[in-house]
């Protein structure tokens, strides 16, 4: 008899498959809208690759780039649901390792110090899952990312002190996609964490990755920042993948914690143009909707 635990494992691996193949409609839409503004002819040619990517990556059901990234869940369980966080995990996992066994995809796990090929995208410490709760609810919903190598190389973290203030954190990011430039394969996102401690910080940049394109922090100050960040980032004139052009992010996305007196803590991970994000909702009885976003509407 099937499980709710079966249906997790099943949309986990899934949810890796579709993210690899079907980009979500927030940056087909701003990589178009850019290819549309650009005025470089060498940023022109990069969008239309761009775009040619995605619709023969659809067409053919094929992944749209050949480095299948590490994966990153963000799951939130709704209080309701009478589950079991470690059978959860397992069963995420398990959906992972099935579609690497399934396909012949890049694997992309070794060990860290004898780099020997684990032989799936799961092991000891992966994939990265974050838990939260759905106050009330009788359902799981669950974001999936898979980042490749370069954008994730190109990731910056520093413990800044007070008195650097917010011009300080600007510097910092700008300083840091300077020393990127086009290895992190953009255009991108700019995900930014603001406050927390030295571990929180960094989730939160990574984070801030999976928030639709387009929506600003709640908070006004906060979106101040990001509206700042993306002017500044794109004057840099970086562009499609290093060469130069008018667009370097789609979007900055900042996310904050609260912070000791005297910390300033900052982080950026930058993501490459092949935004590969999924997501599902998992009910109680083993129905799953397909969700571009937290809270989002089902689709398909």
């Amino acid at each position: 008899m099937s499980t709710l635990y079966d249906a997790v494992e099943e949309t986990a691996r899934t949810l890796y498959g579709r993210a690899l193949k079907r980009y979500p409609p927030d940056l087909v839409a701003a990589i178009r809208a850019a290819a549309g503004r650009e005025t470089q002819l060498i940023a022109k040619h990069h969008f239309k690759m761009m775009i040619e990517a995605i619709e023969k990556g659809e067409a053919d059901d094929r992944p749209i780039c050949q480095d299948t990234g590490m994966q990153t869940f963000w799951v939130k369980i709704g209080t309701e649901c009478d589950v079991k966080g470690d059978r959860l995990g397992g069963a995420i996992a398990e959906g992972v390792s099935r579609f690497s066994a399934e396909n012949e995809y890049r694997r992309t796990t070794v060990h860290p110090l004898t780099r020997k090929k684990i032989g799936t995208q799961s092991g000891r410490g992966h994939p990265s899952i974050y838990w939260d709760w759905l106050p009330g609810k009788d359902y799981i919903e669950m974001m999936m990312l898979s980042k490749g190598s370069g954008s994730e190389n190109q990731g910056f973290h520093a413990m800044l002190v007070p008195a650097q203030g917010v011009s300080g954190i600007k510097q910092f990011v700008i300083d840091s996609v300077l020393a990127a430039g086009g290895q992190f394969c953009p255009p991108g996102i700019a995900g930014v964490g603001v406050g927390g401690t030295f571990d929180s910080v960094a989730r939160m940049a990574k984070e801030a990755l999976m928030r639709p394109l387009g929506t600003h922090n709640p908070d006004p100050d906060v979106a101040r920042l990001e509206e700042d960040l993306m002017a500044a980032i794109n004057a840099t004139g970086i562009g499609p993948m290093g060469l130069g052009g008018d667009t370097t992010v789609f979007w900055v996305s900042v996310e904050y914690g609260v912070t000791h007196e005297t910390q300033n803590p900052v982080a950026l991970n930058l993501q490459c143009w092949a935004h590969r994000k999924a997501g599902a909702r998992i009910h109680a009885g083993g129905k799953v909707e397909l969700i571009h976003n937290f809270g989002g509407e089902a689709y398909e």
